[in-house]
Parts: structure tokens; C-alpha cells; sequence
């Protein structure tokens, strides 16, 4: 997995996005085009539903991570979520990531297997993030949107806010490397954890 002691990977844990699930998020990615030049959408095929965002990580500690997750994650029973409604952070008003939001009868079972994934990582040394909204991020918003560009933005909020877009299965959990680079980023899966 990793090369020499000095080099960082840019890592992340994560829930892998059903391909039907991609195609239902193309409808209100295509409803943002009047919005192209204040709305940078994420293509489907880069979407994931991110447990822990962990930067840039020594190559070292990421070969470690896989013994003190797996146990973890293999503790936990699959969750049955839906990815429903769209929405903005931290709001409509000053928008600056469009989402699709995560909801379902295992939620807090989600909630929970994200919490006990934190203090691990933090246990490793790691930092992590304290707040977690779980969320598909559907684009980025350049700048603050002005007049008709808010109006828009509205419409398309309203018009999506309680469309269901699909199950979204938790089977498992990914450790994933983001390559930046010319271009999109690069994906490449480390490691898979199975829940029970």
C-alpha cells in the first residue's frame, strides 16, 4: 500500500453510491444548468456519502488504519438509508454546497457507526471532524448568487425538497486515496469493511 515514510496520502472513509442512485441525482444536477456559472456540480460518478474526511495522512499511519476500523465496522449491522430532498450549507440564503440528504430507518445506526469510527481515528492521532450531516454533495457554490441567481436556486430547492431518490444501502465502508492532480480527482479504494 504505501511508499516511503515521508510521503501523505489524501484519504477519506466512505459509503459507495449505487449506480441507480447516481442516475436518479443526474435530474436535479441537470435542473442546476441555468445556474453553470455560479454552480460547479459533482459528476455522479465521483459521489459518495463521506464518514470521515481525514487530509493528508502519512502513508505509514494509512496502512494502519484497516486493523483498528475493520473490527469496528464488523461490529455493526447493515443500515437500510434513502437519499431524499436536497438542501444548501449552511443555507439557501448563502449557499455554499448543494446536497442531497441522507435519511431512513437507520439513521442513528449510521449516527453511531460514524461516532465510534471517530474515536478510533482520533485514539490513532488522527483529526477529525465533530459535526457529522450526512449528505451526497451535488456541487459548490462559486460565489454568493445574486438576484435571479437566488430565485433559481430557490425554485430548485423547492422543487427537490422532498423528492426520494433511492435506497441507499450501507454494506460497507470504504478507505479511500483522492489523487488531485490535472483533471478530476482520482480515486483508488484501500480497503473494504463489511458490516455484519
Amino acid at each position: 500500500m504505501p511508499g516511503d515514510e515521508g510521503e501523505r496520502w489524501r484519504v477519506f472513509l466512505a459509503v459507495e453510491v449505487p449506480d441507480g442512485m447516481r442516475a436518479a441525482l443526474r435530474a436535479p444536477l441537470t435542473a442546476l444548468e441555468p445556474l453553470r456559472a455560479l454552480v460547479r456540480t459533482n459528476p455522479v460518478e465521483r459521489m459518495h456519502l463521506t464518514l470521515h474526511f481525514l487530509g493528508q495522512v502519512p502513508a505509514t499511519e494509512v496502512e494502519q488504519l484497516p486493523s483498528k476500523l475493520a473490527p469496528i465496522v464488523a461490529g455493526c449491522r447493515r443500515l437500510r438509508l434513502a437519499v431524499q430532498g436536497v438542501g444548501a450549507f449552511p443555507g439557501t440564503g448563502r449557499p455554499q454546497v448543494l446536497w442531497a440528504g441522507v435519511a431512513g430507518p437507520d439513521l442513528g445506526g449510521l449516527s453511531a457507526l460514524q461516532a465510534e469510527m471517530g474515536r478510533a481515528l482520533r485514539t490513532a492521532g488522527l483529526k477529525t471532524e465533530e459535526r457529522f450531516h450526512p449528505h451526497l454533495t451535488l456541487g459548490r457554490v462559486r460565489r454568493p448568487p445574486k438576484g435571479d441567481e437566488l430565485r433559481l436556486l430557490r425554485e430548485w430547492a423547492a422543487r427537490w425538497d422532498a423528492v426520494l431518490f433511492g435506497d441507499l444501502p450501507v454494506n460497507d465502508v470504504q478507505l479511500i486515496r483522492s489523487q488531485l492532480g490535472a483533471g478530476p480527482p482520482r480515486y483508488t479504494t484501500l480497503a473494504t469493511f463489511a458490516l455484519q
